[in-house]
């Protein structure tokens, strides 16, 4: 005959400095993405530094830029022409359109802060234009010109120029591809 039998008392997780370690990073990893998900998404989101106040000025510019691409989608593409010189004639055509869309987003501009950050795109903007007048002129002498685009803060210049325009919902304002 055998002696009692005992059982043995359930065992007890030992909380170890390594387990409590790997316990407190992991909840701070998932603290940490939570509280990134809530600035990207959810409230504590902030609206882009470039961003125009009033939304009219973006409505408006939408219709313009719309307008000017219409008109300029109108036009021979200008990849396709078959001589430099027909494809600077092209390109010229379509540099007028955008300066007059220039020109009339410029009309509506509005007043303080807002006005002062339209104006520096708008700038930006001439600045393109200028980049687009020299590729003319460079393709009236040389059949293999490229468009060089002005770099600003080290990236280019239709970086800023496409940023605006998203950031504002204006996506008709962003860079042309007619070029290309």
């Amino acid at each position: 005959m055998t002696g009692p039998t005992t059982t043995p008392a359930p065992s007890r997780t030992r909380w170890s400095t390594g387990r409590m370690l790997v316990i407190v990073t992991v909840a701070l990893l998932v603290g940490m993405w939570v509280y990134v998900l809530y600035l990207a998404f959810g409230p504590g989101q902030q609206a882009p530094p470039d961003r125009v106040a009033d939304p009219t000025f973006a409505t408006r510019a939408q219709e313009i830029c719309d307008a000017a691409h219409d008109d300029v989608g109108q036009l021979p593409p200008a990849i396709d022409a078959r001589e430099a010189g027909e494809r600077a004639t092209i390109v010229a055509v379509a540099n007028q359109r955008f300066t007059t869309m220039l020109d009339d987003l410029e009309a509506i501009a509005p007043a303080g802060d807002d006005g002062r950050i339209v104006r520096e795109w708008l700038d930006d903007w001439r600045t393109y234009l200028g980049d687009r007048a020299d590729y003319v002129d460079a393709l009236r002498s040389d059949p293999d010109a490229r468009l060089l685009v002005t770099a600003k803060d080290q990236e280019q210049i239709t970086e800023f120029l496409d940023a605006f325009a998203k950031d504002n919902r204006m996506i008709a304002c962003a860079t042309p591809i007619d070029v290309t």
